[in-house]
């Protein structure tokens, strides 16, 4: 297993590669500077701050020495947030990100996989159809949509919520629902899909011609095979929440890393966005990584050789 690891780690550095190479790109072609203001800097000015942050080279340079730095684990400063380096906005930001995206995915887990059991345990009864349409809702619905119709109904009709930023457990409330109602759906299908087929296999049957109970047959039986592809899911779902926020965060005005990276790409902060990018890029691969292992836990005929 810890070869397999050190592989895969080791196969996702030109994957990183590429990404931070694109974002690069993308950015130096976008039009607009960090220092293109409403109100336009004397020439002067801008040529000390460009030669400061050595925005005066050839890209080719810049893209060099940026690299350099990131192989130090130094993102380099933001070009808007003054003082402050993207080391220390991410380490402000994700925090925030990462409680949101962990109560979201608690959230779809928690919900997900029992709805989706019992739909495949009641299957084609009332019970089937209530779960199959109430996910069916959650996977229609967008987030951005969802988000300010549970704003207007929770905080502004009704004030029983508030309507943004941080404070206790209220504050998460809406964000969470918002961010893994959709997630929540997926996984109640693939937990109604995988339990049909689990439940008709041979394995099963054979633990129920023994004699065994029917709850035992679904939890100790049923279940871990069942939740293969839920885990499976799990690596680009929980990296799909955590970057799916920046949405949510900007709606609900929560300082989290999505919101600096809505900010960055408004302000043309090149160092900030592809440091953002590069995190995120990083936590996919880790994701992926940590579900790939816990399927071979789940799943012994998976061998890592």
């Amino acid at each position: 297993m810890l070869s397999y690891a050190l592989r895969r780690l080791l196969g996702a550095f030109p994957t990183l590669l590429i990404l931070l190479t694109l974002a690069f790109v993308m950015m130096r072609a976008a039009p607009g500077g960090p220092f293109d203001a409403d109100r336009e800097l004397p020439a002067q000015v801008k040529a000390n701050l460009e030669a400061k942050y050595h925005l005066d080279e050839p890209l080719y340079q810049q893209y060099g020495r940026y690299l350099w730095d990131v192989a130090h684990f130094d993102f380099g400063p933001s070009f808007q947030y003054r003082d402050i380096t993207v080391n220390d906005l991410i380490a402000s930001g994700f925090p925030v990100s990462l409680k949101l995206g962990g109560a979201s995915l608690a959230f779809a887990l928690l919900f997900g996989v029992p709805l989706g059991m019992v739909a495949a345990l009641r299957q084609n009864r009332p019970a089937d159809y209530a779960a199959m349409t109430t996910a069916m809702l959650g996977i229609s619905i967008p987030n951005f949509v969802l988000a300010p119709l549970m704003i207007l109904l929770f905080a502004v009709y009704n004030d029983w919520l508030p309507a943004g930023g941080l404070g206790g457990w209220q504050n998460y409330v809406m964000p969470v629902l918002a961010l893994g109602t959709a997630m929540m759906a997926y996984v109640a299908r693939l937990s109604r899909a995988s339990t049909i087929e689990v439940m008709r296999s041979n394995y099963v049957r054979t633990a129920r011609a023994k004699g065994l109970s029917a709850r035992r047959v679904v939890w100790v039986h049923a279940l871990p095979a069942a939740l293969t592809p839920v885990v499976s899911f799990l690596g680009p779902a929980a990296a799909g929440i955590i970057t799916g926020s920046v949405v949510i965060e900007t709606i609900f005005g929560i300082p989290g890393l999505g919101q600096f990276f809505v900010q960055g790409a408004l302000n043309r902060d090149y160092t900030l966005v592809m440091g953002v990018v590069l995190f995120y890029g990083m936590l996919i691969v880790a994701f992926n990584l940590v579900v790939d292992l816990l399927y071979g836990w789940l799943d012994p005929r998976v061998s890592y050789s």
